[in-house]
């Protein structure tokens, strides 16, 4: 199997020494063929070009944002800057572990029906316990709610990861490698919301074939400054952190598939339509033909739409016996 390009996309906002540590857990894969692109979302002062260039050299692309545009902007900006088959997601403070990318194109190169493959992970840092007991009570939630099968170390899931993930979304579900064409369908991360990962995961798992590594292949750093976890709140503030999340996550898909049943009503109109005069031309080619199958055709045209022109048709078609007779 020829390795294919696997880009690592990192949003990045004034922490230099823990992208640095991040870049660095990237530079020592044993997978070679990657690039990293690195949205320095408003940085002050800005991320040094010259200090990742020499630990990525032409691997590296960077781009800046001269204010911070949020953590959702920053990632749909390098989704749309990567050039790789497969796009994954790495915060500044998390750690990729050597095996990674490895895991990444074994799993998508051996099954090509795999849309997304949400990475497994492993958290770790002065705070770690409280999230770690929590990401695995909702593993085991997940896990048998939606009794995946399993193969070459994967979970595979069927569409009931869809109901399960509506009532949590633990962090493996949140780190997400996915072919471009997924991130495409998806749109990418809603750019309004504050809990932007969970939404995708559920539209992911909404429209895609999708799978999860058994082993813990990233690393997620506890720290004082976590968005998700800041040191200091008790159990019931973290749990009203997840119920806000869940609110906010349930929103953002109403808003996205309201607006997909609208334009999947408007294809559907013009599909039909479309079909409609394609029988309708049936119809009209067999006068004088083949009565039966025309008038099979014209009945299915006159069940869809009906016109002045299926009504000529028609009169055609029930005299032409009569002229025949002439």
């Amino acid at each position: 199997m020829s390795p294919f390009l696997i880009s690592i996309v990192i949003p990045a906002h004034n922490r230099p020494q823990l992208l640095l540590e991040a870049i660095n857990s990237v530079t020592a894969q044993n997978y070679s063929n990657y690039e990293v692109v690195v949205i320095d979302d408003g940085s002050t002062p800005p991320i040094s070009h010259s200090a990742l260039k020499d630990a990525l050299g032409d691997r590296l692309t960077l781009h800046r944002h001269d204010s911070a545009q949020g953590v959702p902007k920053a990632k749909n900006a390098g989704i749309n800057a990567a050039q790789g088959e497969v796009i994954l997601l790495l915060d500044d403070d998390d750690l990729l572990m050597p095996n990674s990318l490895e895991q990444i194109f074994h799993a998508f190169s051996k099954h090509p029906q795999i849309d997304c493959l949400f990475l497994g992970v492993r958290p770790f840092g002065a705070y770690h316990e409280g999230p770690e007991k929590s990401r695995k009570e909702a593993m085991k939630k997940i896990l048998e709610r939606t009794n995946p099968e399993k193969c070459d170390g994967l979970y595979f899931f069927s569409s009931t990861l869809f109901d399960a993930l509506l009532d949590t979304v633990p962090i493996d579900f949140q780190r997400p490698a996915a072919r471009r064409s997924m991130w495409n369908i998806t749109g990418g991360f809603d750019e309004n919301a504050l809990f932007s990962e969970s939404a995708w995961a559920i539209h992911a798992a909404c429209i895609g074939t999708i799978a999860l590594t058994e082993e813990a292949i990233t690393q997620w750093r506890i720290h004082g400054n976590n968005f998700g976890w800041p040191s200091g709140l008790e159990l019931e503030e973290i749990r009203l952190r997840q119920i806000e999340n869940s609110i906010s996550s349930s929103a953002q898909l109403m808003g996205k598939f309201v607006k997909k049943n609208q334009q999947w009503h408007e294809r559907n109109r013009k599909i039909k339509k479309h079909h409609s005069e394609q029988l309708f031309s049936k119809a009209y080619y067999l006068y004088g033909k083949n009565r039966k199958e025309g008038m099979k055709a014209l009945a299915a045209t006159s069940s869809l739409s009906f016109s002045k022109a299926h009504a000529k048709l028609w009169i055609k078609y029930f005299l032409s016996p009569l002229i025949a007779r002439k």
